[in-house]
């Protein structure tokens, strides 16, 4: 699974790892954007072992109840399942308590639910209750701690795409205790209050969908300036989710203090935008037509290419094309909701591939029955795959880039209009960004 997540993101940037303790009782508390991804992700990435808390009606069948505890997960019944299970949930707190008083670590999403968005749900108070719920059963003596992460991905449904990792301070819970003494409920509430303020801190959380789509159209115009501007690289994953930030707080100042200054630049935007549209170009595109690149010495670099990379991309192709289609297939099959459709396509590819490689290894051993052949072989079926999936998607650039540069001959008037526009709406965000920092003192 190490293996799987590594290879199914493009990037993976983890902040603050360092704060994770070692060694103790832990509850890890995460965002829940991409179902049963995001537990694989934090414990593959973190160097502990972790226990799930995972939805009672995982464990219906006879099979689950024996196979899913061997998985490290631990039942937790949720109302809007099923209300007549509730009672079963004094077994999970007495399951955390042990795990707990042996120094062990849990994972749960506290928001008790999955959905992609930019948003962060209420926060449940089942963490912190068991949490203080273990503490108060040893006298606050087990030292245990609270770590909040946050996941942010690209698209969590998309194979080659980046995931940014965000981790805060800890939580000690003994700061608690004269809290938990004086009113057990108020201490609980407090404390998750807490680890909402966190976790606010470590994603994006954006409350209405319109400033959503907002805020995602100025992060394609703008984004990317913005970073450079800072000094920072374009693949510096902590530097563009300070941007993001950046973006939206400055958003939220304005549509409070000057809305009607935010609604004629929205129009502005989607207008831009909609021209896009109709033409058939992307942001990108008009951004790069703005640097004059040379055409020509790119165009036969690319053809280059073209010509020498495509018996590799072939190779690639004919032995990795099943194992690589047959995943998003089984995906689309299972679940039409895209919170399951980035893990489910994760998990049967990682089968698919060690099925598929290990049927393709052993026929070539069997035929041509040479040892060193036989590993060479199986050394180039990953690597070709992904060249091949490189050279595809970098083919297809080529191709768009030079469709492209026909459609700027042909509607060149239209295309500089655009470019202007864009020219001016970085004008804007460049005088708001400057007024925002001298508001803000920064």
């Amino acid at each position: 699974m190490r293996t799987t997540v590594r290879i199914f993101f493009r990037s993976i940037t983890i902040q603050n790892k360092k704060l994770i303790p070692e060694k103790g009782p832990l509850l890890v508390l995460a965002n829940h954007p991409s179902t049963f991804l995001d537990p694989i992700v934090i414990a593959t990435l973190i160097n502990r072992k972790v226990f799930f808390l995972a939805k009672g009606e995982l464990f219906k069948s006879g099979f689950a109840k024996w196979f899913l505890p061997k998985l490290s997960m631990i039942p937790v019944y949720r109302k809007q399942d099923d209300p007549s299970q509730m009672s079963k949930n004094q077994d999970t707190f007495k399951k955390c308590f042990e795990h707990l008083e042996k120094g062990g670590a849990i994972l749960m999403f506290p928001e008790g639910i999955s959905i992609t968005e930019r948003k962060l749900r209420p926060i449940k108070t089942g963490a912190a209750r068991i949490i203080m719920g273990a503490e108060a059963n040893n006298n606050f003596a087990l030292q245990s701690a609270i770590v909040t992460i946050g996941l942010n991905y690209v698209n969590p449904h998309r194979f080659n795409k980046d995931v940014f990792i965000n981790i805060d301070e800890p939580i000690r819970i003994a700061d608690y205790k004269s809290d938990y003494e004086k009113d057990n409920f108020r201490a609980v509430e407090k404390l998750t209050e807490e680890i909402r303020m966190k976790l606010e801190k470590l994603v994006i959380t954006i409350e209405d969908d319109k400033t959503d789509e907002l805020v995602k159209n100025i992060e394609t115009l703008y984004k990317y300036k913005l970073t450079k501007d800072s000094g920072f690289s374009k693949n510096d994953q902590a530097a563009d989710f300070n941007a993001t930030k950046n973006i939206l707080e400055s958003v939220n100042y304005f549509l409070v203090h000057e809305p009607e200054r935010v609604e004629s630049l929205r129009i502005r935007i989607d207008e831009y935008f909609n021209n896009l549209q109709f033409v058939g170009v992307n942001d990108i595109d008009i951004a790069k037509n703005q640097k004059n690149r040379n055409f020509f010495g790119s165009s036969l670099l690319a053809l280059f290419t073209i010509v020498v990379g495509f018996p590799f991309y072939l190779y690639g192709l004919i032995n990795n094309y099943l194992p690589f289609q047959i995943p998003g297939f089984i995906a689309d099959k299972i679940s039409k909701s895209k919170e399951f459709r980035g893990p489910i396509g994760m998990v049967s590819g990682m089968f698919m591939f060690i099925i598929f490689y290990t049927t393709q290894i052993i026929l070539v051993q069997k035929f041509f029955k040479v040892e060193l052949l036989t590993i060479a072989y199986a050394t180039t079926l990953p690597l070709f795959g992904l060249f091949a999936y490189w050279y595809y998607h970098t083919v297809s650039k080529i191709r768009n880039k030079w469709m492209l540069l026909m459609l700027f001959y042909k509607k060149s008037v239209y295309i500089s209009n655009l470019i202007h526009e864009r020219e001016q709406l970085i004008a804007e965000f460049d005088k708001a960004k400057e007024e925002f920092k001298k508001l803000m003192g920064k």
